[in-house]
């Protein structure tokens, strides 16, 4: 008697649908808005542009601002040049920054 009151009580128990633990199915709305988000997300990761900060002895100095400086003197003398490369090498100990831009044209700038 004890066994077939089991076997009842499973076939009570596997007749009702369990509830999945978890969390609840997006409507279309909110998977909608959700991928929204996400692409605005990923599009901001894909064009992130870091902010650079040389520290030494006490100073610092932001790249931006050095990029900027070595442009600014680059274009005072070739005002018409376009710039689409550049490098450029930051030596704090002696506080110049060095820059070759389009890989023909050399300068230097203080900071």
């Amino acid at each position: 008697m004890k066994n077939e009151k089991r076997t009842q009580d499973t076939s009570a128990e596997t007749s009702k649908p369990k509830k999945k633990p978890g969390r609840q199915p997006m409507t279309p709305e909110e998977k909608e808005a959700a991928a929204k988000a996400r692409a605005e997300e990923k599009a901001k990761a894909d064009n992130l542009k870091p902010e650079i900060i040389v520290q030494y002895q006490e100073s610092e100095i932001s790249m931006d601002a050095l990029v900027d400086a070595a442009k600014d003197d680059f274009r005072k003398t070739k005002k018409r040049t376009l710039v689409t490369a550049m490098k450029l090498y930051v030596k704090p100990e002696e506080s110049m920054a060095y820059y070759v831009i389009n890989e023909i044209y050399e300068g230097k700038v203080a900071f």
